[in-house]
């Protein structure tokens, strides 16, 4: 064995070696190991032993993060995936976390302040087929029955799972007994839900892993060949009825071990989409599913749609929300749907928002149904049968569904913007209407739409649509009437329910294709690197072209827009201002293009999705003193047909607010790092917890890249940047 061999060599060579000489200072345990080795022999140690991390420390200027497929790595059965920083490997770069640990601090004194200064390491990749979205979930909600089944086959032994039914009812029993907590995980832990598709497969893709002990589960076939394009996944929450004054109450962050599922695209044959709960999803025993807005046959076939209109839509995003006033968690959807006739002036399809494209979307309410009756002594909540009222019973499906509004297609993201009033505000990004448009709803008995309005009809494409806190406003002293979080709008939640907010960001998704290369030996992706990297050489700001910080005002025809871009929107101030005011747009980021390949011919775009986030955990939260660490937040985007995956970091030192001359100051951010990943990256996911036994910081935020051809999600992690 050539590597056992080489590396029984180099130990016996260095304990030869005299290594306590101030000559060789072991400021990194991992590096001083190889101090005395030739470059070839830390080249080839570097693919063959598990001693050298792949972390890398970022700066004022920007990194670009090549991901390249390994093949020594695979042979040796390890993680095939090997990281080079603008252009080189990551030996050899002054970014590489062990060579800057050993440049003495007037080499290190361009890289300081808290958002600059921070490590990021590829610390894992996920073998999963087909990753398109990527969630992490509280670990006591959906799969939980997952968790207990794998302590209870800990605490039994593998002889445990060969004891007979009344035996294996007895232990049950006894364990109850003893702790009557048992059933009952705490959400403290995360889990990570990963869903896939696929053009020629009928049948969808749907994993999980819990991040702690790295087991990997999938739901049933049943399930599987049921949701054919599973899309965002989000938890089930637990609901108990109070007789006492005939109202519905949760446990705070109590969940069902269930999952919320939406479904469907607009490719023909995966347009039938629909919400899904599926109940103990993973669990081999006792999984099930049930279609909330249609019947479906044992094959899991739509066989009648809920609502009036029936039709083929497809689902994107659904939240849970008490939109009757009785506490009662009904579930609120954007949903979309192509027609095979559309019809325009001069033969040119139009969307009823004014848009180009055929497509039309709605936002939908679907009801949570109430109980039959009540049991007189205890207050249980009965079904027809006299049984215990399951909302998700087949009897009661599929749910009452009634359109609010036309126009909402993918995502939208919910806010208070007077909570003063009786209504919630619901701001759509209308990709098919091309626009951003905001829909006031009136909650009660019968929630309807009170007051809409459209912020912008110039974004394009818009896609994302997420609140977020520029402003650092969790900081101050906030007034009676400023907007308030409902819903954040994002699978990552920075701000909770009740949080203050400042700026709207929205991504546009554009199809705009990268310039192809003249030189057939140069790839498209390495082409763009090198003229970024030559920029960033000369000149710190000079990525201002790509990602450009000026107001932009919606009427003006110069505005530098170029393909895809993230936008930033300022919440107008003062009463009723959201209402009849302008709302600010600034641009965060633009110049996102389409790598053109064969997986991408099917409605390409770039960005996908933006995701605000804190470093650490405590990020975001305010000390005992009123102070934290990062004021504002970090800025994840998704570069879905792009390829990559970009970590945007706010300029140190610039005030919040509006300047004299009108710019936004707090949408001022500049590009930390774009990991290149040479496959699609249709959605990210971000928690804090260890990620299994791996080596890393605690408490750092691990950010999960999926690379959908590639059938891998990539795991990277930050950390201090500092020594461990």
């Amino acid at each position: 064995n050539v590597a056992n061999n080489l590396e029984s060599a180099t130990s016996a060579l260095l304990s030869n070696l005299d290594t306590s000489s101030s000559t060789y200072p072991s400021r990194n345990k991992s590096y001083a190991s190889f101090a005395r080795l030739s470059r070839a022999h830390h080249s080839l140690m570097a693919k063959t032993s598990n001693m050298r991390r792949q972390r890398f420390v970022t700066g004022k200027y920007p990194l670009y993060v090549s991901v390249e497929q390994n093949p020594t790595r695979k042979w040796l059965g390890r993680a095939e995936s090997a990281i080079y920083l603008n252009g080189t490997s990551i030996d050899k770069s002054l970014a590489s976390y062990d060579i800057f640990h050993w440049l003495d601090d007037e080499e290190r004194e361009e890289l300081h302040g808290d958002y600059e200064f921070l490590s990021v390491e590829l610390l894992a990749e996920i073998h999963m087929k087909k990753p398109g979205y990527v969630n992490i979930l509280p670990g006591g909600g959906a799969g939980a029955s997952l968790l207990r089944e794998s302590r209870d086959e800990e605490d039994e032994g593998v002889l445990g799972r060969w004891k007979s039914w009344k035996l294996r009812e007895a232990l049950d029993s006894q364990k109850k007994d003893n702790n009557p907590q048992s059933d009952e995980v705490k959400n403290e832990g995360e889990r990570l839900w990963v869903t896939g598709f696929s053009l020629t497969k009928q049948r969808g893709e749907l994993h999980t892993m819990d991040v702690e002990s790295g087991v990997i589960s999938n739901v049933n076939d049943r399930t599987a060949r049921s949701i054919k394009w599973p899309n965002e996944v989000s938890s089930v929450p637990k609901q108990t009825y109070l007789p006492s004054n005939g109202t519905y109450a949760r446990k705070e962050d109590a969940l069902e071990d269930a999952l919320l599922v939406t479904d469907g695209f607009l490719v023909p044959g995966k347009d039938k989409g629909g919400l899904y709960v599926v109940r103990n999803p993973g669990n081999d025993l006792s999984e099930w599913r049930v279609c909330l807005t249609s019947v479906t046959n044992l094959k899991g076939d739509t066989m009648r749609t809920a609502g009036s209109e029936g039709g083929d839509w497809f689902y994107h995003r659904a939240v849970w929300m008490d939109l009757t006033g009785d506490g009662r968690l009904s579930v609120m959807a954007a949903r979309a749907k192509l027609p095979l006739l559309p019809e325009g002036d001069k033969g040119v399809p139009q969307q009823e928002g004014g848009g180009k494209t055929p497509g039309k979307g709605q936002l939908v309410w679907l009801e949570r149904p109430k109980p039959h009756s009540f049991d007189p002594e205890t207050g249980t909540p009965l079904d027809v049968d006299g049984t215990v009222f399951d909302p998700f019973n087949a009897r009661n499906t599929p749910w009452k569904l009634r359109v609010l509004a036309d126009g909402p297609d993918v995502m939208f993201s919910v806010a208070d913007l007077d909570p003063a009033d009786d209504t919630i505000e619901v701001i759509a990004s209308q990709f098919f209407g091309e626009k951003l448009s905001l829909h006031s709803l009136q909650r009660g008995p019968e929630p309807k739409i009170v007051f809409s309005r459209t912020i912008d009809d110039q974004c394009g494409a818009a896609f994302s649509s997420v609140l977020a806190d520029l402003d650092g406003l969790t900081t101050m002293e906030r007034s009676r009437d400023q907007p308030m979080v409902v819903d954040g709008g994002s699978t990552h939640i920075s701000l909770n329910e009740g949080d203050a907010f400042s700026h709207l960001l929205v991504t546009s998704h554009e199809c705009s294709y990268a310039e192809s290369s003249g030189d057939a030996k140069t790839s498209k992706s390495s082409q763009r690197q090198e003229v970024r990297i030559k920029n960033s050489k000369d000149n710190p700001d000079a990525m201002k072209e790509v990602y450009d910080y000026e107001e932009c005002k919606l009427e003006d025809p110069d505005c530098k827009i170029d393909g895809g871009s993230l936008f930033a929107y300022r919440i107008p101030t003062g009463k009723d201002a959201w209402r009849t005011e302008p709302w600010p747009r600034s641009i965060i980021a633009t110049g996102f293009k389409v790598q053109g390949q064969l997986s991408n011919m099917i409605n390409p775009g770039a960005p996908g999705f933006c995701y605000p986030f804190f470093p650490t955990r405590e990020g975001g939260l305010r000390g005992t003193n009123g102070d934290k660490k990062w004021r504002r937040p970090l800025i994840c985007l998704s570069g879905d047909c792009a390829e990559s995956a970009y970590i945007l970091r706010p300029t140190e030192h610039s005030d919040n607010g509006m300047s004299e001359e009108g710019v936004d100051k707090s949408t001022k951010y500049a590009l930390m790092c774009e990991i290149q990943c040479k496959s699609t990256v249709g959605s990210l996911a971000i928690g804090y917890d260890d990620l299994y036994s791996a080596e890393q910081q605690s408490g750092y935020a691990k950010i999960y890249v999926p690379c959908y051809e590639q059938d891998k999600v990539l795991v990277f992690a930050m950390g201090s940047g500092e020594d461990e």
